[in-house]
């Protein structure tokens, strides 16, 4: 049996020798120099060197062909022209998107960092919105951004979350997360191969370029050279820088006044450490993606001991998480000092003492202490009474026995009675929670 591709040359043979006679004799030449045919799915497939002859036999010949075509196959047959220099070329595209894809995805941006999975505070609610104004109008405003802060902060987070907004509004925009160290080694790597042009090029294609941790280009001065003809190049064509540093532009010693001015020709914001609340918010984000419940009085307290460092507080939650899961331990106040006491000095915190929640919840009710200690059934005194029994019960080490002596009660069922009834209203009264976490928050942070 023949071979296909001998059975296509035979044909594609036959088809010139019919056109012959309808072609001249420098036509036919030229014809006769394609030898790269084929046959599939009833079509005649012409292999052209490049577009010249492509668009020469479509717009000439295509009629003539044909007509020879279906005379030596004896059916209808479609002809189909192909630009052999268009295909290299369509590879080379291919190929170099792929190049394109590998490396603006050289460091993978981390799926977890997103502006979803950020707690927004005071420290960082400017540079939070600068970043979504700057991913929702790349190189229009806010060029460079640099923002500044110290380390374990959640510049990286920013970093990563404006990249993912961009890539939201625009999935084909090319980015490039980089750090200055990073930078630094393939840029010398890229100088080694003698590829440094190459290295250039694609770093000047990008549409959004973000540099953490600049200050690591002090010193460096071939490194700011390059980095300076860089950022030029993306400035001046309108695409957007962000960087992130531990301290801001002037202070960044041993780095080019040039390039220090560039730094400062945009918007400058800090990242602080974050209060309070905002600690306690990430302390719960945290708890909640590493799937543990942490109680607000836990959460109170490794807001005060543990360092601002969201990256700390992140620690501190995973350390509870394990030690609760591997001991089978409940997680409460007494867990969490027991679990941290190697990060923290507990001898400095004050214990919280029976005498100063009496002291609190007397001052929020604005009773006397000695009614408060006293038989009597005023309504008021009684849910101050109750409340106060609680709290010393939840937020100290009093035996039950001990704490009937500083209520003055005879024995300690009245102590768990009140306890009892302080969770069960917990429980269904709103704005009676909101009392006892608000005075227990305030024991816990003083």
């Amino acid at each position: 049996m023949e071979s296909k591709e001998i059975f296509t040359n035979k044909i594609w043979v036959n088809v010139l020798a019919d056109l012959k006679e309808k072609v001249d004799e420098n036509t036919y030449s030229l014809l006769s120099g394609l030898d790269n045919v084929e046959i599939k799915n009833n079509s005649l497939y012409i292999y052209t060197p490049d577009n010249v002859y492509k668009t020469w036999i479509l717009a000439d010949l295509l009629e003539d062909i044909t007509s020879s075509a279906k005379k030596v196959i004896g059916q209808d047959v479609n002809i189909k022209v192909i630009s052999l220099k268009e295909i290299k070329n369509q590879k080379k595209e291919e190929e170099k998107k792929q190049e394109d894809k590998n490396f603006y995805g050289y460091l993978t941006l981390n799926p977890k960092l997103t502006f979803k999975n950020l707690v927004i505070g005071n420290n960082n609610k400017v540079a939070y919105q600068s970043c979504i104004a700057v991913a929702e109008n790349p190189g229009k405003i806010f060029n460079p951004l640099f923002i500044y802060g110290d380390v374990g902060l959640g510049k990286t987070h920013m970093l990563h979350a404006t990249a993912y907004h961009l890539l939201k509004r625009n999935q084909n925009a090319k980015i490039i997360y980089t750090t200055a160290d990073t930078f630094a080694s393939e840029m010398f790597s890229y100088i080694q191969k003698g590829m440094i042009l190459e290295f250039r090029k694609r770093y000047k294609d990008v549409d959004l370029l973000l540099m953490d941790d600049i200050q690591f280009l002090v010193g460096k001065e071939r490194t700011q050279i390059e980095f300076y003809h860089i950022f030029n190049i993306l400035y001046t064509t309108g695409k957007q820088i962000i960087l992130s540093s531990d301290q801001p532009p002037n202070s960044l010693r041993g780095i080019e006044k040039r390039l220090i001015s560039r730094f400062n020709s945009g918007l400058i914001v800090e990242i602080t450490k974050p209060d309070l609340e905002t600690k306690i918010s990430i302390i719960n984000k945290k708890a909640s993606e590493y799937n543990i419940a942490i109680p607000r009085e836990v959460a109170i307290f490794l807001s005060k001991i543990v360092n601002s460092s969201v990256r700390e507080l992140e620690g501190a939650v995973k350390r509870l998480k394990a030690y609760c899961e591997i001991m089978g331990r409940p997680l409460n106040l007494e867990t969490a000092k027991t679990v941290l006491k190697d990060i923290v000095e507990l001898k400095e915190i004050k214990p919280i003492s029976v005498e100063t929640i009496i002291d609190e919840v007397c001052n929020y009710f604005k009773i006397d202490k000695k009614d408060l200690l006293s038989d009597k059934k005023n309504k008021n005194l009684v849910i101050a009474r109750q409340i106060a029994m609680y709290l010393s019960k939840t937020l100290t080490e009093e035996s039950l026995s001990s704490l009937s002596t500083y209520f003055k009660k005879k024995n300690h069922s009245t102590i768990i009675s009140a306890c009892n009834k302080v969770e069960d209203l917990i429980d269904k009264d709103r704005k009676f929670k909101l009392i006892v976490d608000f005075l227990k928050d305030k024991l816990i942070a003083s």
